[in-house]
């Protein structure tokens, strides 16, 4: 059997080399998704993988906070205003995360993501993530995922225990979103200069993205110094014009899943893929999430009850993958803040 030349001169590149031009990494967006290309393609992200991050897996665990109306109004989130998905505001007290996340970290999670939506105070996440940092180890790293933030605000996560911050810039920002792209780099600025740890990635993938699309914020992943990348898929939601689109296959995001991993070569220390998946996992994911509480793809306030997987059920992922799971923290949340807050892990 043989493969297209440029395909596989592409391929050759990326094992010796270690990059790839943006042309060659569209050229590898295009090949078939039942090819022997696309397997090839498939093969070498994933021997990447297994060689660069030790075949160790991670398991990042997630706690949607609230769930309320978001100004933000994204197309692609259950949570957006416009859509009258969700019509209240809840918010999940304090005991109950601070027990989630405990149970998160008894069940081995390398990491603690905690989620909030545009309408959550930035005063209240700072309480929750000092309560949470009181009640974990201080080998525990927190990481946030919340809404656009400056430089006081950068610094006052370091201070309440975060280490890092998932922040990308998402496809078709500010067209599909409120939310402009030079205020989501402004925001992974100011968590730079504070010494927080990039996480980053290709999303929400849809059949209405281009290739072109997506390969520039492979790109943009890699120019951030994001310390994982990889691809998330867009899941339809009720009320957005963006449903009648459909969404990708598994096989599709893992093709999208392995050219960001050849695109990241080896300036990252983990590859994620999500929602998990197999396909994925096998052209070059060895970071999946766990989650729990709200969550922007699914209107069941306890995701953990319908869409989101469980710790254990990652960890079957992993290992039915041949991936050794990783003990202790995830390397991909651990930036230059992380050494601080873990020495002051007494303190909190």
């Amino acid at each position: 059997m043989k493969l297209d030349k440029d395909c596989a001169g592409i391929l050759d590149k990326a094992i010796e080399e270690g990059s790839l031009t943006r042309q060659e990494a569209v050229t590898l967006m295009q090949v078939d998704l039942q090819s022997p290309e696309m397997y090839a393609l498939c093969s070498v992200a994933n021997s990447l993988s297994r060689r660069h991050f030790d075949n160790s897996g991670d398991i990042c665990a997630q706690i949607g906070l609230d769930s309320a109306p978001c100004p933000g109004n994204c197309d692609f989130c259950v949570f957006a205003a416009k859509h009258n998905v969700i019509r209240e505001v809840i918010e999940h007290p304090e005991e109950l995360v601070v027990r989630a996340a405990v149970a998160c970290e008894e069940q081995k999670a390398n990491a603690i993501y905690l989620m909030t939506t545009c309408h959550y105070r930035f005063e209240k996440f700072l309480d929750m993530a000092q309560a949470v940092r009181s009640a974990v180890s201080a080998d525990m790293p927190l990481v946030a995922n919340i809404p656009d933030f400056g430089d006081d605000e950068a610094r006052a996560l370091v201070k309440a225990g975060i280490s890092a911050v998932y922040h990308a810039v998402r496809l078709n920002e500010g067209k599909d979103t409120r939310l402009p792209v030079e205020k989501r780099l402004a925001t992974i600025g100011a968590a730079e200069r504070a010494g927080l740890a990039l996480n980053f990635c290709v999303e929400p993938v849809g059949p209405e993205h281009s290739v072109l699309q997506q390969v520039e914020l492979m790109f943009l992943g890699r120019e951030l110094g994001a310390t994982f990348s990889g691809a998330m898929h867009r899941v339809n939601i009720t009320g957005s014009g963006l449903a009648s689109y459909g969404e990708v296959t598994h096989c599709y995001l893992a093709r999208a899943v392995a050219v960001t991993r050849l695109v990241m070569g080896d300036t990252v220390v983990g590859h994620c893929t999500h929602e998990p998946n197999v396909p994925s996992i096998l052209a070059g994911a060895n970071l999946l999430w766990a989650e729990m509480g709200t969550n922007p793809r699914d209107e069941n306030r306890a995701t953990e009850k319908n869409r989101g997987l469980s710790i254990n059920q990652c960890r079957q992922l992993l290992l039915h993958a041949g991936y050794r799971l990783r003990t202790g923290p995830s390397p991909t949340v651990m930036g230059p803040a992380w050494q601080k807050i873990h020495n002051a892990g007494a303190d909190y």
